[in-house]
């Protein structure tokens, strides 16, 4: 079957995808309650996969950015529109098992799918994992169906549809655990997973939303020492929420404009930080993470700062060496710059 993209755009630019939120590491209350849920039995463990996220609409494969790279799979594309199930509506992760979001790009940002083919020519032909089910192939919605009823749907639908087929070695479902959720995350993290997403099992499915407590990242960490080298300039534009009351107004370009309060304030961005590379000082990331405190000591003493060994905290390296979502954590006293080294890998 073959659909007018315009349309097919049209019509899959109302769906936004539902999000985990993220828990607040230096809040110890955060912290207790992620433990008391982690015992809970009204929530599920879900193994977090690491690819690039993807809406299937009875088989053409929509990013959440709203493109279609529907011709980049043409296996997922067969499979599915074979079923000839045209109202099913799914939510999960393209990815390649084993490799990280960088390395499944390789397909999902190629800009012609011949291009994408001949990646997977020599890599193995992509994967899709689904974690949810939003519509029935019969075109019964799940928005407002409880998680826990919604798994059941989508267990059904891949036991019926897909396990036993040679396809099921491309298509899977999120691994669950809803109890001993604490040991199974664990046991991801030390066999080198991403970590898991705790989901409420009455929670519904809210579109464009990252609602606290209903679903919620636990993800890996690993540290590092690095060299403050530089500083990265705040953003400038406020664009968050109620910006009538908001108090940071400051000229920009001869025009009065609602600011970042980092930007109002003087302070800076992020940090640049850097290691030796084979004996050269090379820049590594930009990270935050700083307090509103850490920030005006800065400002204050810029230039002292620099050449200090900072401690940062992150999500694993991406496929090209570089920490992932790095966050401040200490300025490191006891540790020498030329102490800090590290290694990027080697990509084709």
């Amino acid at each position: 079957m073959e659909m007018d993209k315009t349309k097919l755009l049209e019509y899959t630019s109302h769906f936004q995808v539902m999000k985990p939120a993220h828990i607040d590491e230096d809040n110890p209350n955060h912290l207790q309650r992620m433990e008391d849920i982690l015992k809970s039995p009204n929530y599920a463990a879900e193994e977090k996969i690491d690819g690039c996220h993807y809406l299937c609409y009875g088989g053409f494969f929509v990013s959440t950015e709203n493109i279609d790279k529907t011709e980049n799979y043409p296996h997922l594309k067969k499979f599915f529109q074979d079923l000839g199930m045209f109202n099913l509506i799914l939510d999960g992760e393209i990815n390649y098992p084993g490799r990280t979001s960088q390395f499944c790009t390789r397909v999902t940002g190629c800009e012609y799918a011949s291009e994408a083919i001949k990646f997977q020519q020599t890599n193995g032909p992509i994967h899709y994992t689904i974690w949810d089910i939003l519509r029935t192939p019969k075109g019964t919605w799940l928005f407002k169906v409880p998680y826990k009823q919604r798994r059941e749907w989508l267990e059904q639908f891949y036991n019926t549809y897909i396990k036993g087929t040679q396809m099921e070695q491309f298509i899977h479902i999120t691994d669950i655990r809803y109890t001993n959720k604490k040991e199974y995350f664990d046991s991801l993290i030390a066999a080198g997973h991403e970590g898991c997403v705790l989901k409420e099992l009455n929670s519904l499915y809210i579109m464009g939303k990252k609602p606290m407590w209903q679903w919620m990242k636990l993800k890996q960490k690993d540290t590092a020492d690095l060299i403050l080298t530089g500083y990265k300039e705040p953003k400038i534009e406020y664009s968050g929420k109620n910006i009538e009351s908001w108090q940071y107004w400051k000229e920009v370009t001869g025009i009065l404009r609602p600011v970042t309060k980092d930007y109002y304030m003087g302070w800076i961005g992020a940090l640049e930080l850097s290691a030796y590379v084979n004996g050269a000082l090379t820049f590594v990331c930009y990270s935050s993470g700083l307090d509103e405190n850490q920030k005006a000591m800065i400002k204050a003493n810029t230039d002292s700062y620099l050449g200090k060994v900072c401690k940062i905290s992150y999500m694993e390296k991406t496929e090209k060496g570089v920490p992932r979502h790095p966050r401040f954590e200490m300025f490191h006293e006891s540790k020498t710059a030329k102490e800090c080294t590290w290694e990027f890998n080697e990509v084709e």
